[in-house]
This record gives C-alpha cells, sequence and structure tokens, in this order.
C-alpha cells in the first residue's frame, strides 16, 4: 500500500467542489437560551421554540445529519412535551409512528434534555432551514422549552452536511 501526499485538493471542475464519500462537508451549528411557554395541543401547528439552523447544501446527495439537544418540561396536570422538527416549514415525518413527527415526549413535572440526531436527504442546494417546535401532550398545564423549573437551560442544534 501507498501514502499520498499531498499540500493542497483542488476541484477538477470549477463548481463542482472535492467530494470524498462519508467526509464532513460542512457544519451550521445554533443554540438558544430563550424560554418558551406553551399551552398549545396542536401537533399540526406547534409552537417554535426559535432553535433553527439553515445550511445550504453543496451537492444534492449529500445526507444532512442533525442533532439536537434541548431542555424541556411539563408542568401542570398532565402536561407533556411533544417535540418536532419542520424543514422549511414543513413538520418532517421521519417515522411511521402513529403521531406522525413527534421526536419525543417530555416527562410531566420533570425537566428533561433531549437529545435527537436524525438523518435527512439534502435533495436540492437551495438553503434549507431546520427548526425545533413542540407543543403541550395531554391534559392540563404548561410545556417549557428552555426552562428547568428552577433556571433557563441551553438548547443546541447541529447540522453537518456529509458526503454521500
Amino acid at each position: 500500500m501507498g501514502t499520498i501526499y499531498v499540500d493542497n485538493i483542488k476541484e477538477h471542475t470549477t463548481g463542482n467542489g472535492v467530494k470524498i464519500p462519508g467526509h464532513v462537508i460542512q457544519v451550521q451549528h445554533s443554540q438558544s437560551t430563550t424560554q418558551v411557554t406553551t399551552q398549545n395541543t396542536l401537533l399540526h401547528v406547534p409552537t417554535d421554540t426559535g432553535l433553527a439552523v439553515s445550511i445550504t447544501p453543496k451537492f444534492i446527495t449529500s445526507k444532512m445529519l442533525v442533532m439536537i439537544n434541548a431542555g424541556a418540561r411539563g408542568d401542570g396536570g398532565t402536561a407533556w412535551v411533544n417535540l418536532m422538527i419542520k424543514r422549511d416549514n414543513n413538520l418532517i415525518d421521519y417515522s411511521p409512528c402513529t403521531d406522525n413527527g413527534i421526536l419525543d415526549y417530555g416527562i410531566n413535572h420533570t425537566a428533561g434534555r433531549f437529545s435527537v440526531i436524525f438523518e435527512d436527504l439534502a435533495g436540492s442546494t437551495d438553503t434549507t432551514e431546520y427548526r425545533l417546535f413542540f407543543s403541550r401532550y395531554g391534559g392540563s398545564g404548561t410545556s417549557a422549552f428552555n426552562n428547568n423549573g428552577n433556571h433557563y437551560s441551553l438548547s443546541t442544534m447541529t447540522v453537518m452536511e456529509v458526503s454521500a
């Protein structure tokens, strides 16, 4: 097996870029400490958390790795939390479960951290926005984003474009 030593790799055709399968092409990140609360229970019109990342894929065949770590909780009655992601204002239905698009439920009266990682396909080279939404699940009370009951939390979203 040989070794290749290089100081620089340039694309052969201008505008095509250099594409190595499985390698990260770019990373976009955002974070928020803004607290948002809701009593909204509508899954088709969830409440915006304000946590979002915009990314402009270099290749239509790229995989988009979306990673979210968020703080949320339900408070009062039997309030839980539904977490959902929209891509360009369209709810991502990533699984065949009966609650289309719901990523997770928060435990009632308990502050929790949600770590979600999922893969999406770029499909185009247009700028794409991933945005986190939530709603209250069940009973009465309020669902909260970025509030653990005693103080604010920090929530993050990272989107990586990975070459296919």
